[in-house]
């Protein structure tokens, strides 16, 4: 240790608890650390550590006199409130003698006991099950529980002690996924099992069961539109969309809901809990919900699942009153929908209504251009092109499967532009994966939503100030250089709108002589840019193909 001596503190930790412990010798009391020093610096510290001792003591005495201070005060105040009611109440008294007309007794509040007997929350026979997939799945102990109390259950917990024969390992507690479980209901819920040491059984106990503190009966509420959509093998979405019907009169708050999938058999083999997207839904307004469900047991087919959703009302003061909704268990029958598993697809992408949607038939993917890139592999270029002549296409995307004859060669995910406008090409890069060439493709298009000219955009003035042709090269290991064409394009995006476009894209092609593609680039980092302002870039773009002849360019804008 090493003492500060300008703020005689522990060099170590910075405490001031220094205490003699021999000849010229400290010892810091809060780490232990110890220092020794000459005659002259202990003689000094021995003066300074007096002088705190004394400091502090003076204090601690202050400290002392100003609580019994306090103390003295308080009783006082307390001696005046007791013969301040007394006298109320004597004058009280001598009022009501003398007025002779009966008066009716005030109610006093009843403490309601919301307690509930714990053996009527049944709980069934308890399976280990593995939950996700590959080095990720993850043990969990499944348990279905049911509600045979003849009340509403408030956040039932049940606790499970695990145990490896007679040695006790560690207990876990879990709520079951549900705010309030009805009466005859029955709900899901998984509990972590130890993940050192392997568990050869576990006890199972019901917790503490309550009431809702405030309830009250009222109708169930059940999904406008609602989908069942899975991509890939570890999981699967429900979507849905809640209104709040206009005569109901009351604002909706902390809507849930519980989705449990089932296989041929009955078993539970997928669990999802989740919340509205608005916190309150006031009358007339409508909300969606967007869960993701758990799956097990990934041998086992959906052949059925269900919902519920459970919701409070808000009072004028803005307490909740939960609401009890019997028969609240909507069932359905069937497997969900597939998608591919490298779809990125919204809620409102799948919640639309068939009037919202914008036709897939209505955009066209060009013939493949074939083109060699910059180390003169095979790659091929394509635009995606909205036919249509009075729809904007919202966020296309597509996963395209690509073919050398009818050996698949792999897949290319297309993401276009927030809005694809009528006429616009976007251009799409594809590139071989194994094969030599690519002979085909198939397209598997996303759900999509369309949106009516003039549209959402913000209009953006793209303009190209020069081009310039060069020739590049570039190393490969150390032992091959390859040369290419290039073009250097300088331009500029002006804002000719009335607010801040903070987020812009531009897609720059080159075009040859006939109009195909030759190469593209997205130009990136723009920045955000005001009303009647500029914003230049430049960008150098490989030649692909054949030699460009034009530059085109398409634009997404967000405000």
């Amino acid at each position: 240790m090493t003492i500060d001596l300008q703020t005689l503190k522990c060099g170590e930790c910075g405490s001031s608890a220094l205490k003699r412990t021999g000849l010229n010798q400290y010892a810091c009391q809060h780490c232990g650390s110890v220092t020794l020093v000459e005659d002259n610096v202990s003689d000094r510290l021995d003066r300074v550590l007096d002088q705190v001792k004394n400091a502090a003591g003076e204090r601690l005495a202050q400290e002392q006199a100003l609580k019994q201070k306090m103390v003295m005060r308080n009783a006082g105040i307390a001696v005046a409130a007791v013969l301040g009611v007394g006298l109320v109440v004597m004058v009280a008294s001598l009022i009501s003698a003398r007025d002779e007309r009966p008066r009716a007794q005030p109610a006093r509040a009843s403490v309601v006991d919301r307690t509930i007997p714990v053996d009527g929350l049944r709980l069934g026979e308890p399976r280990q099950v593995l939950v996700g997939s590959g080095g990720s799945a993850q043990a969990r102990l499944l348990v279905v529980a049911r509600n045979e109390t003849g009340k509403p259950l408030e956040r039932a917990n049940i606790k499970a002690v695990f145990y490896d024969g007679d040695t006790r390992l560690e207990e876990r507690s879990e709520s079951l996924p549900i705010g309030v479980l009805q009466p005859g209901e029955s709900a899901p819920v998984l509990i972590d099992l130890p993940r050192v040491t392997t568990a050869t059984r576990q006890e199972l106990q019901v917790q503490r069961l309550s009431a809702p503190y405030r309830s009250a009966e009222g109708p169930r509420l059940v999904f406008e539109r609602v989908r069942l959509v899975q991509q890939g093998t570890d999981g699967a979405r429900l979507v849905g969309r809640i209104a709040n019907g206009k005569d109901n009169g009351a604002t909706l708050a902390g809507i849930e809901a519980l989705v449990t999938l089932y296989d041929d058999a009955g078993n539970v083999i997928g669990i999802g809990h989740g919340y509205a997207q608005a916190s309150e839904l006031k009358p007339g307004a409508r909300t969606s919900m967007d869960i993701g469900i758990r799956s097990f047991g990934r041998s086992a087919a959906v052949a059925a699942w269900d919902y519920r959703i459970g919701y409070s009302t808000l009072e004028a003061n803005g307490a909740r009153v939960a609401v009890q909704s019997p028969d609240r268990v909507i069932h359905a029958v069937g497997a969900p929908e597939v998608f591919n598993p490298e779809l990125r697809m919204g809620t409102e992408d799948l919640l639309a209504d068939e009037s919202e949607r914008f036709d897939p038939a209505q955009l066209e993917l060009l013939p493949l251009i074939p083109g060699l890139n910059t180390i003169r592999q095979r790659t091929y270029m394509t635009e995606l092109v909205n036919r249509s002549k009075d729809q904007i296409a919202i966020a296309p995307a597509a996963v395209i499967s690509r073919f050398d004859g009818s050996k698949l060669d792999g897949t290319t995910v297309l993401g276009g532009p927030a809005y694809l406008y009528p006429g616009e090409r976007f251009p799409v890069q594809i590139d071989p994966s194994r094969a030599d060439r690519i002979t085909q493709t198939r397209v598997e298009w996303k759900p999509m939503r369309r949106a009516a000219l003039p549209g959402p955009r913000t209009p953006l003035e793209v303009t190209i100030d020069s081009t310039r042709a060069t020739t590049g090269s570039v190393l490969l290991n150390f032992s091959q250089r390859f040369a290419y064409k290039a073009v250097d394009i300088k331009g500029s995006v002006k804002n000719p709108g009335t607010g801040i476009v903070r987020k812009a894209r531009v897609w720059v092609s080159l075009r040859d002589r006939e109009g195909r593609l030759t190469g593209f680039k997205m130009v990136e980092n723009l920045p955000a840019i005001a009303p009647g302002e500029s914003a230049p870039f430049e960008v150098s773009i490989e030649q692909q193909a054949r030699d460009f002849a034009t530059v085109e360019a398409v634009y997404q804008s967000a405000e």
